[in-house]
């Protein structure tokens, strides 16, 4: 229903009180144009104390202006906006654009004093005999003061205050003309021009004339022409009625309108104005790619990059709060500077997706992480996956390369990728690649596992078994590290301590990827410190995201220097200032000798072990990781210059019990599968990964580990013929040798006890090694003694 129109007393009224607030401001007194009008009555009284009861000073915090995510080279990776604004100074936007806004919009902007009295009497008459308003009376400078204040509000979420600034009441516009009166003492009709065409809304979340200039004709707003310049002059005063993409035809008769007014104030000629009527424009509606679900195969390092600003405490020079540091990347203007390598991510993205493609039916997934040893730079960050929170076939919102608190999943079980870690504790202890450890596998109870942890228990036993390599009898740690022997390493584990192993993989920045309840303390809180009190940690039980991993091994590439992972070079405000953003944080945490020792080993992983074949063509280490039931896969990699850590798995939950499907003898990109290795998949990928990641970079090696690291500790077996078994096995494995029992033979010693060993006694042999065990059946004489342990050579009488 169409309100009654105000009588005429109310419309003088209003007039009266306006005239007599502008003569309490000094502004008509003081060049507006209008005689001094004589103001007399209550109304006018009270419009007075009211009007000087109002703010006189305007507050004009930056604007919000979009910011930009690039890669170390510079190019885009994507814009993070609310507004999509870029400021520019005046002499930065056509003369033709300034006159077509002021023509449309204020043409008496240059002859009035912050508020147009002729335009407000003319609004008033127009709008009276009407009924309803037709024609409004603010001035550009009211317009902006406007402008300023819903931004303000807007900024701070202040929803009352926005309420306030858009409220059609005599308040909010008896403030807009006692700031506009005061902004045009302080400042000139040139800056106002010029925020006002930096702060008006152009429609399409455009913000500014720069950014309209590059949207809708993907050019900057000084080289708009005269058809142009009056089109986007013709938007502002209603963006959704007049937008030239979804209303062409409303807004050329607007553009038209504009281009009438320029005319008749003969700011432009006869000619310009009917060559510029007769102009069909075209849009090219170049929008900025807004957030990481625009950033294309870059996504994840996107996303990971973003949550990583907001979420950490670390970029507190953004603002203190979550809330703050992303009001401050979504309206700042911040350039954010990435260490995100092109040639590395494209081939990433590549290497992933031609293997599994983004929407393959067997919903595998697999995610990559190159960081740089030495600098911890993040290189790259992939999946095959693309980021899209609203998900469909092939897309996802979870970055399965890292940690939860930054966008990632609750992390993978990492196999015998672990193993390093055990092995790293191993040298640290001063043993030898080459001691000689028992490969047995079975089952053995926690008290043989030693740790600082009391809730270790020793009630509990642990069965263990091989996934990838094959072990039996003993075997030394390098042959085990390289074969991938996981009772090989149960054995190694035995003789370390389970928090010393944990020690050195947190030193190598080695955390659970989300919270976990503590299963080693009950009633403490969630953590993502790995436990103390599991046997099964060094086969890799816990969840870790791919960016731990290539982090903790690029420690091993680096001779022993763990560099905290590291993703933003720089950033800058908005006038090109930097800001303080953390530095590379880089640490010793292990020896350089035991960091040789590990890359030794590991390099024959991909010569003569489970990844063989899988090289670069250069000096590279790395570790394949299977998990039971080949549910998790993995490859993590590195050279001196480069670490790279892939994953591949499938995330879904769909079976029975909510446990996730194996990757075993399924159909993988197309390809029928057998059983999966962390070699199958995952190893090929990493390969053509870092292949790529060395081009033109030169040929690096490891340093050779000390002559201590090579020799294994050796030791005379002790003569144990004749004693009951039960001692001579303490007795053996108290010098420093595993046992096992070959068989029984007659002898001279007493049933039961044992007849003869092999190596027999007085042996110099690698502790750690297996003695076989003969038990005597008795009855005098000697057998032979043939366990095979003799490599062929025939059997020994037992004497």
């Amino acid at each position: 229903m169409r309100k009654a129109p105000p009588n005429a007393g109310q419309v003088l009224g209003l007039l009266a009180a306006f005239v007599a607030t502008s003569i309490v401001g000094g502004v008509l007194l003081a060049g507006v144009g209008m005689p001094a009008v004589a103001v007399s009555g209550y109304a006018a009284r009270n419009s007075v104390a009211f009007f000087d009861s109002l703010p006189g000073e305007l507050a004009t915090p930056p604007l919000s202006e979009r910011s930009h995510l690039v890669m170390s080279n510079g190019i885009q990776i994507a814009d993070f906006y609310e507004e999509n604004r870029q400021e520019v100074k005046l002499d930065g936007i056509a003369p033709v654009m300034q006159q077509a806004i002021v023509a449309i919009e204020d043409s008496r902007f240059f002859q009035h004093g912050g508020v147009d009295p002729k335009g407000l009497f003319r609004a008033a008459v127009t709008n009276y005999a009407s009924g309803r308003v037709v024609q409004g009376a603010s001035t550009l400078t009211q317009q902006y003061v406007k402008n300023v204040l819903i931004e303000t509000a807007n900024a701070k979420g202040d929803k009352a205050a926005i309420a306030r600034a858009t409220a059609d009441t005599k308040q909010r516009k008896l403030q807009e003309i006692k700031l506009a009166i005061s902004l045009e003492k302080q400042i000139s009709k040139q800056e106002i021009l010029n925020r006002y065409l930096n702060i008006a809304f152009f429609g399409d979340q455009v913000y500014g004339i720069e950014a309209a200039a590059r949207y809708y004709f993907n050019k900057s707003a000084k080289d708009l022409l005269l058809p142009e310049a009056a089109l986007l002059a013709g938007v502002v005063q209603s963006p959704g009625e007049w937008s030239p993409r979804a209303h062409p035809q409303a807004a050329t008769e607007r553009r038209n309108v504009v281009l009438r007014r320029m005319f008749d104030l003969r700011m432009i000629t006869q000619q310009q104005y009917q060559q510029a009527r007769a102009n069909k424009f075209t849009l090219w509606l170049q929008k900025p790619r807004n957030g990481c679900a625009n950033a294309g195969s870059n996504a994840w390092y996107c996303e990971y990059v973003l949550r990583l600003i907001v979420n950490s405490n670390e970029f507190s020079a953004l603002g203190k709060t979550p809330e703050e540091r992303e009001q401050s990347l979504m309206r700042g203007g911040l350039t954010i500077q990435t260490s995100m390598n092109k040639k590395i991510q494209d081939t990433a993205w590549k290497a992933l997706t031609s293997r599994i493609p983004r929407a393959d039916p067997s919903h595998v997934a697999t995610a990559a992480v190159t960081v740089e040893p030495g600098t911890g730079y993040v290189l790259s960050v992939a999946q095959n996956k693309l980021y899209d929170p609203g998900g469909g076939p092939g897309k996802v919102a979870t970055n399965f390369a890292t940690d939860y608190q930054y966008g990632g999943s609750g992390g993978f079980q990492t196999g015998s990728t672990f193993k390093p870690f055990t092995l790293a504790t191993w040298l640290k202890k001063g043993k030898s690649l080459n001691s000689v450890v028992s490969a047995k596998g079975g089952s053995a109870p926690f008290s043989d596992f030693r740790s600082c942890d009391p809730n270790l228990g020793s009630r509990q036993t642990y069965q263990y078994s091989n996934s990838e390599g094959d072990g039996d009898g003993s075997m030394t740690v390098l042959s085990a590290t390289f074969h991938s022997v996981n009772t090989a390493y149960v054995s190694m584990e035995k003789q370390l301590d389970l928090c010393d192993i944990t020690k050195t993989a947190e030193d190598l920045g080695v955390h659970l990827a989300a919270p976990q309840d503590d299963q080693c303390k009950r009633g403490v809180q969630m953590t993502t410190k790995l436990p103390t009190c599991q046997p099964s940690l060094t086969l890799g039980p816990k969840e870790l995201s791919p960016m731990t991993m290539a982090a903790a091994y690029a420690t091993f590439a680096a001779g022993g220097v763990y560099c905290k992972p590291i993703a933003v070079l720089s950033i800058k405000d908005r006038n090109g200032k930097p800001i303080d953003i953390p530095k590379p944080d880089c640490k010793r945490k292990l020896d350089k000798d035991v960091a040789a020792g590990v890359n030794f080993a590991l390099q024959k992983v991909l010569t003569q072990g489970t990844a063989a074949g899988k090289g670069i063509g250069r000096p590279a280490g790395g570790k394949t990781g299977t998990t039971n039931n080949s549910v998790d896969t993995w490859f993590v990699g590195y050279t001196a210059q480069r670490a790279t850590a892939v994953w591949v798995g499938d995330p879904d939950v769909r079976t029975a019990g909510g446990k996730r499907k194996t990757l075993n003898y399924r159909t993988i990109g197309g390809k029928r599968m057998g059983r999966v290795y962390g070699a199958t998949i995952a190893a090929p990928m990493w390969q053509t990964i870092m292949k790529a990641a060395h081009d033109g970079l030169p040929e690096r090696g490891f340093s050779s580990p000390s002559g201590k690291l090579l020799v294994a500790d050796k030791g005379n077996v002790p003569n144990v013929r004749g004693q009951q078994l039960g001692d001579a096995v303490r007795r053996l494995k108290e010098a420093g040798f595993d046992t096992r029992v070959a068989g029984e033979t007659p002898s001279p010693f007493p049933k039961g006890t044992v007849a003869d060993t092999s190596p027999g006694p007085g042996s110099n042999v690698a502790k750690g090694s297996v003695i076989s065990i003969l038990v005597s059946q008795g009855g005098g004489g000697g057998g032979f003694f043939d366990d095979g342990f003799n490599n062929g050579r025939g059997r020994r009488p037992i004497p």
